[in-house]
């Protein structure tokens, strides 16, 4: 498989370097164009669903690591046991043969685009989106809001401490005149009383 599944896997194993086109989720493996046309006419692999390759590349990381094998046996998932849900190689099998619902995967999937409950999820969650956008575009206005009102209330301030200020100078002025008409008088009354003596 090629490192980088924006390439082709295939063509990667023959040493060329081409861009990929799709995903085949059970050979888990990028296909080139020409790749997928092989890919689609193979008899071990016609029967693959394969995802364009945008679409895989839009998945979150948690997605796309999810490893199509056992890790236990090295071998390909294909069964589910809903009893114990989990995925089952055919080594696994063996483990579950008490198991009364163990079904073949292609079967749980086969009709999953189509299904009514894939279409109500599909809704559901074009829906949520919808909300969340509309969501984060309240939560912009509030923020754009805030923003105004605090500059707003800064002007305001800055306001008030102008009018305060100048309240305070014409006090302070007020107080200098008084003192130094009180310092005058004071000194011409001694000056005055001095000078008679």
């Amino acid at each position: 498989m090629a490192s980088n599944p924006k390439f082709c896997g295939i063509c990667d194993q023959r040493h060329i370097t081409k861009s990929s086109s799709d995903w085949c989720s059970e050979c888990n493996q990028a296909l080139c164009s020409e790749c997928k046309d092989f890919h689609a006419l193979s008899k071990a692999s016609q029967n693959h669903s394969t995802i364009a390759i945008s679409n895989y590349l839009a998945l979150e990381s948690s997605f796309s690591q999810v490893w199509g094998h056992c890790y236990v046996h090295d071998d390909k998932y294909v069964l589910f046991c809903q009893t114990h849900y989990c995925l089952l190689c055919l080594t696994c099998l063996e483990e579950h043969t008490k198991c009364e619902d163990v079904v073949r995967i292609s079967k749980l999937t086969k009709n999953v685009k189509t299904s009514e409950n894939f279409v109500d999820t599909q809704k559901s969650i074009s829906d949520i989106i919808l909300n969340l956008s509309k969501i984060q575009c309240h939560l912009e206005e509030n923020v754009c809001d805030i923003k105004k009102q605090k500059e707003s209330i800064l002007r305001e301030i800055a306001q008030m401490r102008e009018k305060i200020d100048s309240h305070l100078d014409k006090i302070e002025h007020s107080l200098k005149t008084e003192l130094c008409k009180e310092v005058d008088n004071q000194c011409n009354n001694t000056i005055c009383k001095t000078g008679r003596h």
